[in-house]
């Protein structure tokens, strides 16, 4: 939480603290209590009295006392128990703020912010720029492209082989066309793991987190597999989206053709305009979907659906790179609204049918920052 408010998080921290954040609302109040400490604060003229005594002053309060703070929104004693360890964060994002420029040492191949890269086998990382085309690595040729990847190999990949990690970062969509010709359109914030040639008896993926939406080239001799963190999808030729940002919830809509999800324990085979859930919760069910507001991602597009003020946060920051934050003194967090965003459009556009929808009001800070009101 520190290194996000400096500004500093990589991208593989931030997909995993917006995992966090979407399971835990204290731990969303305890990052919004960093954020009104030091996220607005010039570091030059931090008032560190002020600001840590209302730190202190909340989190030395006893259950059911609510002190007099900037901080007096917060309903639950929960929260004051990660703010103790808010207040050791805090320590260390003043140091980050402060350290000397010589202090900090550059990595050797770091990724611009909104770079797309990927992760070799042997560990190199491959930056995949809008001003690269070509990149050689031996026996193979890496063509990138209009957001899109492909590789050849005149030695039928000899050398590279091995798992290869692909990372889109938040507010970017990448495609790749894997080496048997299907194709894999990754939606924002997604990595996923393949090799440059299918060699055994299947043909396997890996979507460690994000989005796909997936068009599989038929081969009944060599069936298509994707993995995601709790479950495994088998595939014969097909077209289906599937989501897996939260780890704990994998859901799998088809589009054409025919696939089967294993989980542990339980299987089933889905038909076109059906889609499987799974949650540990509720474990492994089927139910139909929309397929306009599923694929919607495709064209830029996002549908809301009793979305909270925390959800539209959290989906502006992923889906345009928008950071948003709620106001200490805002009264809205209850509220839920209906729509959809399109990142091809003004934000201002989205805001407003948020406001006439919720009467909730927003503005933009110096730093760009989105604040409801």
């Amino acid at each position: 939480m520190s290194e996000k408010v400096a500004g500093i998080i990589s991208d593989k921290d931030q997909l995993y603290l917006e995992e966090q954040l979407r399971k835990d609302e204290s731990m969303q109040e305890a990052l919004h209590a960093l954020e009104l400490t030091f996220g607005h604060n010039n570091p030059e003229s931090l008032n560190a009295d002020e600001d840590w005594q209302n730190l202190l002053a909340f989190t030395n309060a006893k259950p059911g006392v609510r002190p007099i703070t900037v901080l007096d929104h917060f309903r639950t004693y929960k929260v004051a128990a990660i703010l103790s360890g808010v207040l050791l964060a805090g320590a260390g994002l003043y140091f980050l703020l402060h350290r000397p420029a010589a202090s900090q040492a550059a990595p050797l191949a770091a990724a611009e912010p909104g770079q797309v890269t990927l992760q070799l086998a042997n560990n190199k990382t491959v930056l995949l720029s809008d001003q690269t085309s070509s990149i050689s690595l031996g026996d193979v040729q890496l063509h990138n492209a209009a957001d899109s990847l492909t590789f050849s190999s005149a030695n039928g990949f000899s050398v590279n082989n091995g798992q290869h990690t692909l990372t889109v970062p938040v507010a970017r969509s990448y495609k790749v066309i894997l080496a048997d010709g299907s194709k894999v359109l990754l939606n924002a914030g997604s990595r996923l793991q393949f090799p440059f040639n299918f060699n055994g008896s299947s043909r396997e993926i890996t979507l460690l987190s994000g989005e796909a939406f997936i068009e599989v080239a038929a081969n009944a001799a060599q069936p298509f597999i994707v993995h995601t963190p709790n479950s495994a999808v088998q595939v014969l030729g097909t077209s289906f989206n599937i989501n897996a940002y939260d780890p704990y919830q994998v859901q799998l809509s088809l589009i054409s053709g025919a696939v089967k999800m294993n989980t542990d324990g339980a299987a089933v085979v889905l038909k076109p305009g059906m889609e499987a859930v799974y949650t540990p919760a509720r474990g492994l069910y089927t139910q139909p979907f929309e397929e306009q507001k599923v694929l919607a991602w495709t064209t830029g597009k996002h549908f809301f659906s009793r979305a909270t003020l925390t959800d539209i946060c959290n989906i502006l920051y992923r889906h345009m790179g928008i950071t948003a934050v709620i106001d200490s003194n805002s009264k809205a967090k209850e509220v839920h609204f209906n729509g959809m965003v399109d990142k091809n459009k003004p934000i201002q556009e989205f805001m407003e049918d948020v406001k006439n929808m919720t009467g909730v009001d927003y503005y933009f800070d110096r730093q760009g920052v989105l604040h409801f009101r």
